[in-house]
Order: C-alpha cells, then structure tokens, then sequence
C-alpha cells in the first residue's frame, strides 16, 4: 500500500475543504490530492493538527452539491500545509477521488505539449524484472513518455513504478525520473511521470519545446524619429 501510495499520480488541484475533530474545524484549500491522500493548506487557527490526529475531511468535489466525507490522519506539518493520508482505502470515497485524479492527470498530459522522437531510455524498478533494459521512446511530453515495445516482449503491469533514465539531447546528461505504467498497448507502453521536481520539469520542457530562431521572435526595434519631431 505505501508503494501503490507513493506512485499513484498526484494533481495539483484547489478544493475546499474542511477538517473536523474533537469538535473543533479547521477550514482549508487542497493543495495536491491523490486517491490516498492530500496535502491542505489551512486558514489561521489558533489550534493547531499535530501529526498522527485522525480527522473528519470534508471535500467539495467539482459538480457535486454536498461535500465529500471521508476519515483520515496528519501524517505531517510543513511550511506549506499538512499532509493527509486518508484512512478509507478502497471506499466508495477513495474511488470517487480516484476518478477525479485520473481525470485531471489525463487532461494534463493531453494538454502538455509533446514531441515525436526517437531517444535512449533505460527502466528500472525495485526488483529484478523481465522487461528492465534500454528501449526506445515513440514520442515525450513533460508530463509522461510512450516507449516502443517488441511484440513477444513481456509488459510491466498497470500502475508499475519504474525509475527512468532518458537521454539528454546533444550530449547532455541524462533525464532522471520517476514514473507508473499507464497504459499498454501490443507495440508500445505508456509511462506517466510523478513528483518531477522543478529542474526535471524545465529540462523535459527543454526537451520537447525546443528554442527557436530567437530573431524570429524578437520584436523589431521602433522606427528612428526624425530629428527635431
């Protein structure tokens, strides 16, 4: 379970919500949500969660007229807010979060820009594998990659966590992510990428986005003035 946790997508997204114990509420803002858990930022109370309280969420899901109830505990306090791990696994709750994350992650990497290209990329996992080795990508978008797979080659399965190792362009180092399987096909496996960090997310975008001809988008200089106008 804390594997499956730590490797299920995550989304950004802003949601009300509000954390009921001992008769006292604090009101919030999802700040990243996943089928497991959420981190919230809280409004100002003067009683704070410490970790390991076990809390009453309530979440305002998007077209749905009453909030979302569902049990869970503070696994940690940050700068940013507290992390929830929700209690319910395998609810009727949890699986209606489920749909909203994935949802969102494929309207994301829909949405993200991608490149067609023929580029190294090496997979690993935690354990020895069948299918580990160097393959070759079809096309990669700064949210995830799809790789070419041999016919008779054997798959990880759905919701495989993997490290990827995926050439850098033009002699540059290597792309270091992580990533799951998100979805298989007879000739190719996609691969969506979690917890990239900032570097990682400019160097994919590097990536697919290359620069253009930087004349082309720079704005011609204004007209000289004659003198004495």
């Amino acid at each position: 379970m804390g594997k499956d946790r730590r490797r299920y997508p995550r989304v950004g997204l802003e949601l009300d919500v509000s954390l009921e114990t001992s008769g006292i509420r604090w009101q919030g803002k999802t700040v990243v949500l996943s089928p497991y858990g959420a981190k919230v930022s809280l409004a100002p109370h003067p009683v704070t969660l410490p970790p390991g309280r076990s809390v009453e969420a309530r979440l305002a899901l998007p077209g749905e007229d009453s909030p979302l109830s569902l049990m869970a505990q503070v696994l940690r306090v940050d700068p940013d807010g507290i992390a929830l791990n929700f209690l319910t696994q395998g609810a009727p709750a949890c699986e209606r979060i489920k749909d909203l994350v994935d949802s969102r992650s494929l309207k994301d990497r829909r949405r993200a820009p991608r490149a067609d290209a023929e580029l190294d990329i090496t997979l690993d996992a935690e354990m020895p594998r069948c299918w580990q080795g160097t393959y070759k990508t079809i096309d990669v978008s700064t949210t995830g990659v799809k790789v070419a797979w041999p016919a008779t080659g054997a798959q990880p399965s759905w919701g495989t966590g993997v490290q990827l190792q995926l050439a850098g362009p033009d002699g540059q180092p290597p792309i270091w992510v992580k990533g799951i399987v998100w979805r298989r096909e007879p000739d190719s496996t996609a691969f969506l990428f979690v917890e990239l960090t900032r570097e990682q997310v400019e160097r994919l975008k590097a990536l697919v986005e290359p620069p253009g001809d930087s004349s082309e988008a720079r704005p011609a200089p204004p007209a000289a003035r004659p003198r004495g106008s």
